[in-house]
């Protein structure tokens, strides 16, 4: 990490916005078919910066955790400056498989994911990071909260693979 903060918003939209303070961040790029690749981002969080009392209440130290995939064609595997990288979906038809985990109390997926890249060299990539997740079920079973980061750095790390299935 570097000396700026790396922070992680959940804006609950029934509670407000909690803030966590980012620990760990990697990313990771594999072909996994020919012409499919998948793009892997990983970020942990530590130390909380705002939480909703509300939810302070139900959970008292959270850490919450991300981890979503995007899948590319090799015309989409642009990861330099100013590449938008989306995946609408977390569940794939295809595959029958998840691309996305968030955990804050229970686990649950990152609808609409995007990926902004800021900066990038072929051992980081600088990026913001939005989408939305279900987090309390205020929605019922839709998500009900917006994942959002400030810029946050992720160091490429060749052993990540998506975890959840």
């Amino acid at each position: 990490m570097n000396s700026k903060k790396e922070i992680v918003s959940l804006i609950h939209d029934e509670f407000g916005k909690e803030e966590f303070l980012v620990s760990k961040a990697n990313y990771n790029l594999i072909e996994v078919e020919s012409d499919l690749w998948e793009f892997t981002i990983y970020f942990e969080t530590k130390d909380s910066l705002s939480r909703v009392s509300e939810l302070e209440e139900a959970i008292s130290e959270p850490n919450p955790h991300f981890e979503a995939t995007a899948l590319l064609d090799k015309s989409s595997l642009n990861l330099n400056e100013g590449a938008v990288i989306e995946q609408v979906e977390s569940w794939d038809e295809n595959r029958e498989e998840n691309l996305s985990n968030v955990y804050y109390f229970e686990h649950a997926s990152l609808e609409n994911l995007k990926v902004e890249i800021l900066k990038s060299d072929t051992e980081f990539i600088e990026a913001l990071i939005s989408g939305r997740t279900l987090i309390n079920g205020s929605n019922g079973n839709k998500p009900d909260a917006t994942v959002k980061t400030t810029p946050i750095t992720f160091k490429k790390d060749k052993n990540l693979e998506r975890s959840v299935m």
